[in-house]
């Protein structure tokens, strides 16, 4: 993957993950039942997240 597109990439990410934490910030205090939820949720969107990358690098590769 071309630098300046990761870098995008990355930003565009970076700026999701503040975009919801100030969502939460605003919805607190919030039930401890929640901020699992919550806490599950970004480690599966960082996990989306990483395999969507994954993915654009296999792309690449086969220069699709």
């Amino acid at each position: 993957m071309k630098p300046k597109h990761k870098k995008k990439f990355e930003e565009l990410n970076k700026a999701t993950l503040e975009k919801l934490d100030s969502y939460i910030k605003k919805k607190e205090p919030l039930k401890d039942e929640h901020k699992e939820q919550v806490h599950t949720a970004k480690h599966e969107w960082q996990n989306a997240w990483n395999k969507l990358m994954e993915a654009m690098l296999v792309l690449e590769r086969i220069e699709i």
